[in-house]
């Protein structure tokens, strides 16, 4: 009986150190438009335009800006990851090229904890 007593203890103990942040929303970051902001207007950076820009920048014109699985990490059909990386490279120098921060999700924080700098 003091054995189990023993493990039953220690399987408390250890789950309440393994087992940090089961919270999932905690890691629920902003969609990856709203990390393009322009400086001046953070927040109030005008969506539509922002549409227009990624666009003109190389962004796939069927892709569908406001979806939520929308991101610059995927690979198009048919396409090399070096293809891929010089795409992706493009478009973000092209951004900034139009007046446009480009934001880490960590700058952004996750939707539960914003930090304010990509709110739209």
């Amino acid at each position: 009986m003091k054995i189990n007593r023993v493990i039953l203890a220690g399987v408390v103990m250890l789950t309440g150190c393994v087992v940090a942040d089961m919270d999932s929303s905690n890691y629920d970051y902003v969609p990856w438009v709203q990390v393009f902001q322009k400086p001046e207007s953070t927040g109030l950076t005008n969506i539509a335009q922002r549409k227009t820009d990624l666009y003109a920048c190389g962004v796939n014109p069927r892709a569908n800006l406001d979806g939520k699985n929308w991101s610059l990490n995927g690979i198009e059909p048919g396409e090399t990851s070096e293809h891929f990386d010089a795409r992706r490279g493009h478009i973000l120098s092209c951004m900034k090229e139009k007046g446009y921060k480009v934001y880490g999700f960590d700058e952004c924080g996750p939707k539960k904890a914003p930090t304010g700098l990509c709110p739209n």
